[in-house]
């Protein structure tokens, strides 16, 4: 598993996004935040008010993180338990390269050839 290095501290880039309540636009910045949230996550399968519970430790709009873990496949929602999946802790080379946005941002970074 090769792992993404970013060329910032990412504990006082995590610290400033939850002071102002900002989400960064780019999402390889985003994975950041993500992976952060994701140390929480220490079992397999959570409620919804349990996830919402541990985003909100950081974030208000914890709908908005909750479907960014969705969306970049840390997690997985069942609808019909409404429970959710821990997928992965955090996200590969290879997961960035999969994912055309992800890898455009990475690359404008200079985290990514």
């Amino acid at each position: 598993m090769e792992e993404i290095k970013f060329n910032l501290d990412e504990s006082k880039f995590f610290e400033k996004c939850v002071k102002n309540q900002n989400l960064p636009k780019n999402d390889a910045l985003k994975q950041i935040i993500l992976k952060r949230i994701m140390e929480e996550f220490n079992e397999k399968n959570y409620s919804e008010d349990k996830v919402n519970d541990i985003i909100k430790k950081y974030f208000e709009d914890f709908a908005l993180i909750r479907r960014e873990l969705i969306n970049f496949g840390y997690m997985q929602r069942d609808p019909i338990k409404s429970e959710y999946k821990v997928i992965k802790k955090e996200l590969t080379k290879s997961d960035f390269l999969k994912i055309t946005r992800l890898k455009r941002h990475a690359v404008e970074l200079g985290i990514l050839d």
